[in-house]
């Protein structure tokens, strides 16, 4: 599972708004406001790439590993 809310609390720590965000990644802002709120919930894996790299983050840190199914 993703998780949404390590976006907006890791943009917010590195004092980007929603705008910068997107400029960064290239994600609309519509989508990453979808994104941090838990609406769009399985995001493709390049989504997760471009946000880990925007935010200074590895991709491991936006999955919840205790809902990974063996």
């Amino acid at each position: 599972m993703f998780k949404h809310q390590v976006i907006s609390k890791t943009r917010n720590k590195l004092g980007l708004s929603q705008s910068d965000l997107s400029r960064l990644t290239g994600i609309r802002v519509d989508m990453l406001s979808r994104l941090e709120n838990g609406k769009q919930i399985n995001p493709t894996l390049r989504t997760m790439e471009l946000l880990a790299h925007a935010l200074q983050i590895s991709v491991a840190e936006l999955i919840d590993e205790s809902t990974i199914t063996p």
